[in-house]
């Protein structure tokens, strides 16, 4: 099941990209339908999935405005902007965009076992010890899942997610 995302027009994308984006965006907010966390993550039994959103993004109000105050079973989905790893707190997703300056190394290195589920759109995110990556392929979307750093993380991905991925990693 995919959620659809509507864009505003003002936005100067070519349609690929668009397309290429609400694809992220739906594959975003569906993790959070996919992956069980720690029940250490959450601070109560009906606190929000937060995704994180770091680095500059296309679609990240977009995401916002179409997944913030959206039900996952007893949770909200809300998602957060931010600019610096020391904001991660309280986020079970981060979302790393293409435009982070940081290393995936340096940055997955700084995250590693705090039951984040960490995804990334650049070659290697997952081979770096990211859990998630969108990987664009044929001008296809593809998501690479990287089992061994699930694992390490605490989270546990449905079949249904591991049957739409590559898995990677060891």
């Amino acid at each position: 099941m995919i959620l659809l995302f509507t864009f505003s027009s003002s936005w100067a994308l070519p349609a690929e990209a668009l397309e290429e984006y609400q694809m992220k965006a739906a594959f975003l907010y569906n993790f959070a339908k996919f992956v069980e966390w720690p029940p250490d993550t959450f601070k109560s039994a009906g606190a929000p999935i937060v995704g994180c959103v770091l680095g500059v993004s296309p679609f990240s109000s977009a995401l916002e405005r179409a997944a913030n105050g959206r039900m996952i079973e007893d949770r909200k989905f809300l998602i957060r902007h931010i600019s610096d790893l020391r904001q991660v707190a309280g986020c079970q997703i981060l979302f790393v965009t293409a435009t982070e300056r940081r290393t995936p190394r340096a940055i997955l290195k700084e995250l590693k076992n705090r039951g984040i589920l960490t995804v990334g759109e650049v070659d290697g995110f997952t081979s770096e010890g990211g859990v998630a990556n969108f990987k664009l392929e044929g001008g296809r979307i593809r998501i690479q899942i990287n089992l061994a750093a699930a694992e390490r993380e605490k989270l546990r991905i449905s079949p249904k997610l591991l049957n739409m991925a590559q898995i990677v990693g060891n």
